[in-house]
C-alpha cells in the first residue's frame, strides 16, 4: 500500500505555475463530479507563486496539499500540465499513472500500464479541462471558471503569446463571463501581483517557474518569470547571473536559461549559464550576445519559441 493509496492524486509539475495549480484543482473537481465521488485530490509539487496566490485568494480557494517525499507502490496519480519525468513527482516509477492531461511536447515518460492521455496543441491546460467540462455536461461554478480563466490568461499572456489558439480565446471569454471578470482588467492585476521580483532572492526568482528538459545527453533547465515593469529587468539580470552559474553545478544540469519576459513590450531577456549556453541562444535566434544574456524581441513563449530553438541549436 502506498502512503497516498486512499486517494487518486492530481498534480501539476515541480515549481508550479498558475496553470499547473489551477488545472490540478479544476480537473480534480471535474473528476469528482463526473464520477460522483471524492476520491480525487488536488496536489502540488512546490510552493505557489505570488501570481497564483493572488488567483486563489481572489476566488477564495485553498492551496492544494503538498506531496511530500516520493510516491510508493500502490499510489495512483493523474498528471496535468506536464508529461516529462524530470518535471514530475519523485517516485513516479513506483506509482500507477492513470491519466495525462497536457498541452506540451511529449517528453518520454514511460508507464507500466496503459493510460488515458489527452494532449492538445493549445495555449493552456485549463482550456482542455474546460472543454472536458463542456463535453460531459458538468456545471462550472464561478470559482472553477475563475481558476480556469486565470490559467488561460497567465499561460497566453492575455492572449498575446504565440501559443494562444482560437480555442483558448473562446474558452477565456466564456469562462470570464461565468467568473464575472473583465479579462483585461483582471489579468493586469494578476500580472502585477506576480511581478514583485526585485524583493526576491536570485534563487527564488529562478525557481518561480523552472523546468528541466532532457535533450539527448544534455540536461537543460529553462526558467521563466514575467514582469509588467521593464525598468526592473536589468536589476533582475544582475541578481540572477552569479546564482545561475553556481546553481547549474549543484543541480547537475549542463545549461540553464532564465527568460525575463516583458509582458507589455512582448519580449524577453534571456540570461544564460553553462558551457556553450550563450552560443545556443545566439545560434538558435541569430542574435548577438550582451555578456551572458540575449535580448529577444517578440519571444515570450518557453514552449513554442525557446525550447524548439534550443532543440534546433543542438541538432
Amino acid at each position: 500500500m502506498g502512503k497516498y493509496s486512499d486517494k487518486i492524486l492530481v498534480t501539476g509539475h515541480k515549481n508550479p505555475d498558475t496553470d499547473s495549480i489551477c488545472s490540478s484543482i479544476t480537473y480534480t473537481n471535474f473528476k469528482n463530479k463526473l464520477e460522483n465521488t471524492d476520491k480525487y485530490a488536488a496536489m502540488r509539487l512546490g510552493n505557489v507563486s505570488d501570481e497564483t496566490k493572488f488567483v486563489l485568494d481572489y476566488f477564495n480557494m485553498p492551496e492544494p496539499a503538498l506531496i511530500e517525499g516520493a510516491l510508493e507502490e500502490g499510489d495512483k496519480v493523474i498528471l496535468v500540465d506536464h508529461n516529462e519525468k524530470s518535471q514530475t513527482v519523485d517516485g513516479i516509477e513506483n506509482a500507477e499513472v492513470l491519466e495525462i492531461i497536457d498541452h506540451h511536447r511529449l517528453g518520454g515518460l514511460v508507464t507500466a500500464t496503459p493510460l488515458f492521455m489527452r494532449v492538445q496543441p493549445v495555449g493552456c491546460t485549463g482550456t482542455i479541462v474546460y472543454q472536458m467540462y463542456k463535453e460531459n455536461g458538468i456545471e462550472i461554478s464561478r470559482e472553477m471558471a475563475g481558476l480556469m480563466v486565470s490559467a488561460i490568461l497567465s499561460d497566453t499572456l492575455l492572449f498575446r503569446s504565440p501559443t494562444c489558439t482560437e480555442a483558448d480565446k473562446i474558452a477565456g471569454k466564456e469562462l470570464a463571463a461565468i467568473a464575472g471578470i473583465d479579462p483585461e482588467v483582471y489579468a493586469k492585476e494578476m500580472f502585477k501581483a506576480g511581478s514583485n521580483l526585485c524583493e526576491k532572492s536570485a534563487e527564488e526568482i529562478f525557481n518561480i517557474d523552472c523546468k528541466k528538459f532532457e535533450m539527448g545527453e544534455k540536461v537543460i533547465t529553462v526558467a521563466q518569470v514575467s514582469t509588467i515593469n521593464s525598468d526592473e529587468i536589468e536589476d533582475i539580470h544582475k541578481k540572477v547571473s552569479d546564482f545561475m552559474g553556481e546553481g547549474i553545478k549543484a543541480s547537475g544540469c549542463d545549461m540553464a536559461f532564465l527568460m525575463i519576459t516583458d509582458i507589455i513590450n512582448e519580449s524577453s531577456t534571456v540570461v544564460c549559464a553553462g558551457e556553450g549556453a550563450i552560443d545556443v541562444m545566439t545560434d538558435g535566434f541569430e542574435v548577438e550576445a550582451n555578456g551572458d544574456a540575449v535580448y529577444l524581441p517578440g519571444v515570450v513563449s518557453r514552449k513554442k519559441q525557446m525550447v524548439p530553438a534550443i532543440m534546433g541549436a543542438f541538432k
